[in-house]
């Protein structure tokens, strides 16, 4: 039998378990204690009926003259048996000389003791009188006795059938209300996350749960102290390295310029190349603290499509990339995210779209009723969804930090947004779309 896979209902389904098994091991007891007191009982009336009848039969036997043939007296059954005992007056050979109606007129049992015995089913009481010469039969059917016995067990038996299922029914409810502070722990434990390190409130809870809750509110501040450390280290390393990495850019900028001639510019030129690698993966980091330091919840919402625009724009004036972005826009999108996280999303997105992508290819921005969409042309990218992971990056020659998209989905995270990567694009043989989808308040036509 599989046991349900809730705390309440394995209890309830053990409970049950234990309470039928039980039930009907004291069932069984109590049947067999039953019987035996019902045979007491049914033999007792027997012998009481035997000494009732006994002056009767004495009296009609001398007060009338003998008979060969047995002769049935219905009248002299009492009425409290109801008919369900017979007897028999038997002389001391053996011989019938009264018996009831419905008793049979062969003899009851093959020889003549006082007492009880048991013959063809049968149970019989013999009571022998006038010095073992007048013998008092009582019998009933043990067929009978058994019927008794049933309807008794039955009579017990019905209420627990009927009991089982409702005491089941009211171990669910007890159970239940009495598990509800593990599911409230359960609640607050889903609830926290790298963004969300509240502690648990342990207050209303059993003292069995408050030890656990504490417990948990314990390892979530040391995780949020390593947290705020990381972070801390992350924006400190990344800020103190801006200011010497430009003081070098500056000092090899001028070296390369007062270099005599193209030969003695190479290596400056190497050296400049590093340097602007070192300052971009500074910025990155810088980006990537901030989004971990949670900025993507707003109070308001953005237009996304005014964001992009300008983010767009930004992009245009660089001489490499001018031309190249298409803002393609039917409505106006808003969501529910700070303006500066998304600016550093789409910057990111669009900065991937325009170095990964083919050489002097479109980069389209695309947004739609609950999502916006950054496309490029390219070569295929192979498990596109790899990439968010922090320093992974493609099989590509460009340079890179590996993380850009996992900024984007760090910030897109913290508001309920998801990140889709395909590769080819859309209705494409090739290419790269990188799609948010919103869970903003929705839109409005432009």
């Amino acid at each position: 039998m599989r046991i349900p896979g809730s705390l309440v209902g394995r209890l309830v389904t053990s409970l049950l378990l234990v309470t039928v098994v039980f039930g009907l091991i004291a069932a069984a007891t109590g049947s067999i204690t039953l019987h035996r007191e019902i045979n007491e009982a049914m033999d007792n009336s027997m012998r009481e009926a035997a000494r009732r009848l006994l002056p009767l039969v004495i009296d009609d036997l001398f007060g009338r003259e003998a008979s060969q043939a047995p002769r049935r007296l219905a009248e002299a059954v009492p009425d409290d048996d109801g008919g369900r005992m017979i007897f028999q007056v038997r002389d001391g050979t053996g011989r019938v000389l009264i018996h009831s109606y419905g008793a049979p007129a062969a003899p009851l049992t093959s020889r003549l003791a006082g007492g009880f015995s048991e013959e063809a089913g049968w149970r019989v009481y013999t009571e022998p009188a006038v010095s073992g010469t007048i013998f008092v039969q009582v019998a009933e059917l043990d067929a009978r006795r058994d019927e008794e016995t049933f309807e008794a067990a039955t009579g017990f038996l019905v209420p627990m059938v009927i009991l089982i299922p409702l005491s089941a029914l009211v171990a669910w409810l007890t159970l239940a209300r009495s598990l509800r502070p593990i599911a409230s722990l359960r609640r607050q434990i889903s609830a926290r996350h790298g963004d969300n390190l509240a502690p648990i409130q342990a207050e209303a809870l059993p003292s069995e749960l408050a030890a656990i809750a504490r417990s948990v509110n314990s390892l979530m501040q040391r995780l949020n102290m390593a947290l705020d450390a990381e972070k801390e280290f992350t924006a400190n390393a990344a800020h103190e390295l801006r200011t010497p990495i430009a003081g070098a850019l500056a000092q090899t900028e001028r070296l390369i310029a007062e270099s005599p001639h193209e030969a003695a510019r190479k290596r400056p030129r190497q050296i400049k190349a590093a340097l602007d690698d070192l300052a971009s993966l500074s910025e990155k980091l810088l980006q990537l603290a901030r989004a971990d330091a949670g900025v993507a919840v707003a109070g308001k919402p953005t237009d996304v499509a005014a964001i992009a625009a300008l983010v767009a724009a930004d992009f245009e004036r660089h001489d490499p990339y001018k031309g190249r972005l298409r803002l393609e826009t039917q409505v106006k999108l808003y969501a529910a995210i700070d303006t500066d996280a998304l600016a550093i999303v789409l910057r990111n997105l669009i900065e991937n779209a325009l170095r990964h992508g083919a050489e002097g290819a479109e980069v389209i921005l695309r947004t739609d009723e609950s999502s916006l969409s950054v496309i490029n042309d390219g070569p295929a990218v192979a498990a596109p969804s790899e990439l968010v992971k922090r320093f992974e990056r493609g099989a590509t020659r460009v340079s890179g930090s590996g993380l850009g998209l996992a900024i984007v989905s760090r910030i897109l995270q913290q508001i309920g947004a998801t990140l889709a990567l395909n590769s080819p694009a859309t209705d494409r043989q090739d290419g790269f779309e990188a799609t948010i989808r919103f869970a903003g308040p929705g839109i409005s036509p432009v």
